[in-house]
């Protein structure tokens, strides 16, 4: 049997969604006789509600992440803790969960909603249509940060991929490159096909072919970084990377075939995160992380405290940067050498 949900309850009443949200969690703006129609209301149709209890200040939040986007350190580590910062500079705290392929295929539902603590939720990296409704169905706020979905009702914060990967591309346009490809998987994430559509975008603009054997996945049917790239014979003079730690992953695999990075072939990243032994100099697009995090807070504080109607997708601009991975054809010289 469905459970029923605050949207059910409103079809009944003929209310909004924002409206049964602010009656049944105790907050202003409902007349006292609205407010008992709706909690009435609520009992007869078999919705699960308990009455608001003194101490329910609204400040635990539920950061959930797929497995296969989280290690440390990774970009989304690094956002987490950049969104740990801003929820405890305005009173909430975050609790992570990790979602298993399995349980997001089953539509699993984390803890933070089976023992009934959390007073909101930020969806990390991306999931599935179907796991985002299945949040949404809790009744509680939501906010997809570095993703969005289409269908479901929800905010969303991302990073401009569409305009960094256009900047990037232009770029290696600007300084003779023609023959230029794309790295990784269009279709795993609504990140990479921002990025891929601000790629063509450019790609289109000056007139340049997009060939289908250069534009390379970076991970396999599951979603899962494969590392195994199916380079063609015949290379371009550059590549566009879906992000640094790929761009990374990429050059070393490119030097193993005998090419050079960036004397051969030229490269260019996103996020401006790179670790460990195998970072490079790259040139890249910036993610403001903090701005990110500050906007997913800010937005999430309003949808627990007013229960604010209708979503808002929120693209959060970054800056380029030029680094030493990239030659100018023109002039047969490195770019952005120290």
């Amino acid at each position: 049997m469905k459970n029923v949900t605050m949207r059910d309850i409103g079809a009944a009443l003929g209310v909004s969604t924002v409206t049964i949200s602010k009656a049944l969690s105790g907050k202003e703006g409902v007349s006292d006789a609205v407010r008992e129609k709706i909690i009435e209301t609520a009992r007869q149709m078999g919705y699960r509600y308990s009455a608001p209890q003194a101490d329910d200040t609204g400040r635990i939040i539920g950061i959930l992440i797929a497995d296969r986007f989280f290690s440390a350190p990774s970009f989304y580590f690094s956002l987490y803790r950049a969104l740990l910062k801003e929820l405890a500079e305005a009173g909430m705290l975050g609790v992570l969960e990790i979602v298993s392929d399995q349980d997001e295929q089953g539509l699993v539902m984390p803890a933070a909603v089976t023992i009934q603590r959390a007073s909101g939720f930020v969806l990390l990296g991306q999931f599935a249509v179907d796991y985002v409704a299945a949040i949404l169905e809790t009744n509680l706020p939501a906010v997809l940060l570095d993703f969005t979905c289409d269908g479901p009702d929800v905010d969303a914060v991302t990073s401009d991929g569409q305009s960094g990967a256009y900047q990037l591309t232009r770029y290696l346009i600007e300084h003779g490159h023609r023959k230029i490809g794309f790295v990784g998987s269009v279709e795993g994430t609504t990140s990479i096909m921002d990025r891929y559509s601000g790629y063509l975008r450019a790609m289109m603009q000056f007139a340049l072919p997009v060939r289908e054997d250069w534009v390379i996945p970076d991970r396999d049917a599951e979603g899962h970084y494969d590392g195994n790239f199916p380079f063609p014979e015949e290379l371009p003079t550059a590549f566009v990377c879906n992000n640094d730690m790929l761009a990374c992953s990429v050059a070393e695999a490119l030097e193993k075939r005998g090419h050079r990075v960036p004397e051969d072939i030229s490269l260019v990243g996103f996020d401006d995160f790179v670790y460990g032994k195998h970072a490079r100099p790259l040139t890249t697009y910036a993610v403001d992380q903090q701005r990110m995090a500050q906007v997913t807070v800010r937005r999430l504080r309003s949808r627990v405290r007013e229960g604010m109607e209708g979503p808002l997708r929120t693209s959060v601009g970054g800056w380029f940067v030029e680094r030493d991975s990239v030659m100018d054809l023109n002039t047969g010289r490195r770019l952005g050498k120290k």
